[in-house]
């Protein structure tokens, strides 16, 4: 079996098969590069609603995140899902509380603790935020051969049988 599109076309593992760390790291290269071309070409839409949002980096890692989780998060865990302190994590969610992405309330059992969950807007902002990057991606699989369509399809297929990858399809982009 020959690499994808690959111009020296290093052959990939079959089942079985034992790799070395140089066939590691090239595979790992060639991959580094194709996701820095799809986010060089591919993100102007999603740079776009993004700034159009006016929301930091971590906040919305941190909608992300909520959007992920299937219990509310305490403003703790919330700081600690994005890398933040306590204060800082706080003022996000106060913004992002004014903004009416996110919901905030005292936890039931300790009224000192506060809770944190996404709300409609904010997952539509995550939906509009994933259409917008879908939408480069639209763009980009038109512009490859069926060949390449095709080979690029039959090797997603693979790696999309693994459920962690199956995971993060999008259900509805829009």
């Amino acid at each position: 079996m020959q690499a994808i599109g690959h111009p020296d076309a290093r052959a990939v593992s079959t089942p079985g098969e034992t790799r070395n760390a140089d066939e590691f790291g090239a595979l790992a290269g060639d991959l580094y590069a194709f996701v820095v071309f799809l986010h060089k070409h591919c993100n102007s839409d999603l740079f776009e609603a993004v700034g159009a949002l006016e929301v930091s980096l971590s906040q919305l890692k941190l909608l992300h995140h909520l959007e992920a989780t299937d219990h509310e998060l305490t403003l703790k865990e919330a700081g600690e899902s994005v890398h933040v302190s306590l204060p800082a994590a706080s003022r996000m969610v106060d913004d992002l509380v004014r903004r009416g992405f996110v919901g905030r309330h005292e936890d039931a059992g300790d009224r000192r603790m506060k809770r944190v969950s996404i709300t409609e807007n904010g997952s539509a902002v995550i939906r509009r935020l994933n259409a917008a990057r879908l939408n480069g991606l639209h763009e980009f699989t038109q512009s490859l051969s069926a060949v390449e369509r095709d080979e690029l399809a039959g090797a997603l297929a693979h790696i999309l049988q693994r459920p962690d990858v199956a995971a993060c399809r999008l259900g509805d982009p829009a």
